[in-house]
């Protein structure tokens, strides 16, 4: 005959008071952090509700819990991404998955699905992307839109055509606009889409900006002017916090087409015959040069830059140069084939092929490589080591450890 266990009724409040007052110390610490997790969590639904009450709908909770729940399911959900796109389309890697773009609608969509989706309606639509947000706007046309990767942050509808728009890492973000009575207009706004600085031109046409890591400084791009009897390529810097202008410098006659930061004080202009090293002071200290039409790529990585331009040296078609804000190093990497597509996150460049992806260190050595890659548009390293690998209807992440990779190292 099986015997009843003896066991001892108590309600909640008396087994928690006996967990806070136990002998053991790892109970009572769990206990602390227990009251505290919860002191934390009303607290930040408190704030949430009091701040954005109004804005708050059944859809939204709902939403953000899926995101929760679709966040924990990605690492088993797989290693591919499916997506649908119509019209023309834009895909980028973003946060352990990517962003599809057409113009319709902006997706952010993970391997368990689609995380995020926004009606833009666009008819040209463009994007820039941080580690944590995705902007996008409609070049040529009136509107932007800033987004996390679980919630929309802020709307833009100007009375205005936007001409290139850039995001930072603290979410503020630029547009250069075509405002009636100026040549050009840049206006920052935060990432909750007030306006923060704002820089109308009657002399200078600004072809492209950037905000700083810290979200104190903004870099400016002009070409048109003359230098003599030739146009004229400027770099402003300007201080968002009082609006004075840092510095101004003249590149020439050399086009700009891309300006990043390398650090809160580092500059670089990618232009069409040079890419151009700028510190704080104005001095120009670095440059890599390079006959017109051969830049082939340019990315921005954790403080440093890597540039692609084609190779006139022995057997390689592709040499690429890495630049940080003590200056361009001397050790290039030399690719055979054509490049394709590339990406630099700072610690590791992968270079697409027709022969597939190969992912090389820092110093150049290489890693490993996949040569199953076949039809890929473009690739975007991953903070896990890997690559996302991007075709037109699908994303497929791959690591040194998938079956069709070969590690390289020796």
């Amino acid at each position: 005959m099986s015997q009843k266990a003896n066991t001892i009724s108590m309600t909640r409040a008396e087994r928690r008071r006996r967990i806070r007052n136990s002998l053991d110390r790892r109970l009572r610490l769990v206990a602390k952090m227990r009251r505290l997790v919860g002191v934390i969590i009303i607290i930040i639904t408190v704030l949430t509700i009091t701040i954005n009450g109004p804005k708050l709908s059944i859809k939204f909770i709902i939403d953000i819990f899926d995101y929760i729940w679709s966040g924990i399911n990605d690492a088993s959900i797989g290693t591919r991404i499916e997506y649908k796109t119509q019209n023309s389309s834009i895909v980028r890697a973003f946060n352990q998955g990517v962003v599809v773009i057409d113009n319709d609608i902006m997706s952010i969509c993970t391997p368990s699905g689609v995380r995020l989706q926004t009606e833009i309606g666009y008819s040209s639509p463009a994007v820039s992307v941080s580690d944590r947000y995705v902007l996008v706007y409609d070049k040529n046309g009136s509107q932007a839109v800033l987004t996390s990767n679980v919630a929309e942050a802020s709307r833009q509808k100007l009375d205005a055509s936007i001409l290139s728009g850039s995001v930072g890492k603290t979410g503020d973000y630029s547009l250069i606009i075509n405002e009636s009575g100026y040549k050009t207009t840049v206006v920052v706004y935060t990432s909750g889409g007030k306006q923060r600085f704002k820089w109308s031109s009657p002399d200078y046409y600004f072809v492209s900006s950037a905000i700083s890591p810290d979200g104190s400084s903004l870099a400016v791009t002009s070409f048109g002017g003359t230098q003599g009897a030739q146009l004229e390529g400027k770099l402003f810097l300007r201080n968002l916090n009082n609006e004075q202008k840092l510095i101004e410098v003249s590149i020439g006659s050399n086009v700009p087409i891309a300006v990043g930061f390398l650090d809160n004080s580092t500059v670089a202009v990618i232009g069409d015959y040079e890419t151009i090293l700028i510190n704080k002071r104005g001095k120009i200290f670095d440059k890599i040069s390079y006959a017109a039409d051969d830049l082939k790529s340019f990315c921005f990585g954790a403080g440093e830059l890597a540039v692609a331009v084609r190779s006139y040296s022995g057997n390689a078609r592709t040499e690429i140069y890495i630049a940080g804000s003590g200056g361009i190093r001397e050790k290039t990497l030399e690719i055979a084939q054509e490049l394709q597509a590339m990406d630099y996150d700072g610690s590791r460049i992968v270079v697409l092929t027709s022969s597939g992806i190969t992912v090389y260190s820092a110093s150049m050595k290489p890693l490993w490589k996949n040569e199953t890659v076949i039809g890929a548009q473009s690739v975007n390293l991953t903070d896990d080591g890997g690559v996302c690998v991007i075709y037109s209807q699908q994303a497929e992440h791959l690591s040194k450890t998938s079956d069709t990779s070969k590690d390289l190292k020796t």
